[in-house]
């Protein structure tokens, strides 16, 4: 025998539906962690300083945020530390000597860090050189930088069209 519906149930068609909105919610949610997680910023991450012009490059390889060192038209900088004026650089001697000093104190300091809390110490720098800059100067940056354990050494460039 089949089973016969009551009068009140059959002839009851008109019922609101309401939205379940936790549910949208958390689906909401959850489409914005996704495109958060997943977003990411390829433009520039480093910033030249205001009296550099960088010079062009065909690398493909995008920066990373690693310890700086600029050569200026005027300055040599690690970060955003003045270290002393071009001028002031000794022609005679291969390695720049107040470089070396907050390099080596920048080393030594990552290597205590890497000892303490397991941050690892990668031995890379960017260098970002004016398009101007001697040669000569250029060469005295890079074995300053390898002579206080920072051999894995990128020069900063901009990507050429």
């Amino acid at each position: 025998m089949a089973f016969i519906p009551s009068r009140r149930k059959k002839h009851n068609t008109f019922r609101k539906e309401d939205l379940n909105l936790t549910s949208m919610m958390d689906m909401m949610t959850i489409i914005l962690l996704f495109l958060l997680k997943t977003y990411s910023t390829t433009g520039m991450i480093i910033t030249p300083s205001k009296d550099l012009t960088l010079p062009t490059s065909l690398s493909k390889e995008a920066p990373r945020k690693d310890l700086n060192v600029s050569i200026t038209r005027e300055n040599i900088l690690v970060g955003d530390q003045l270290i002393m004026p071009i001028a002031d650089v000794d022609q005679s001697s291969a390695i720049i000597e107040p470089l070396y000093a907050v390099l080596k104190e920048k080393s030594e300091t990552a290597k205590e860090d890497e000892e303490k809390y397991g941050i690892p110490f990668n031995h890379e720098v960017i260098i970002q050189g004016d398009e101007n800059t001697p040669f000569d100067l250029l060469v005295k940056v890079l074995y300053t930088c390898g002579k206080t354990e920072y051999y894995k050494l990128r020069l900063l460039t901009y990507q050429e069209k």
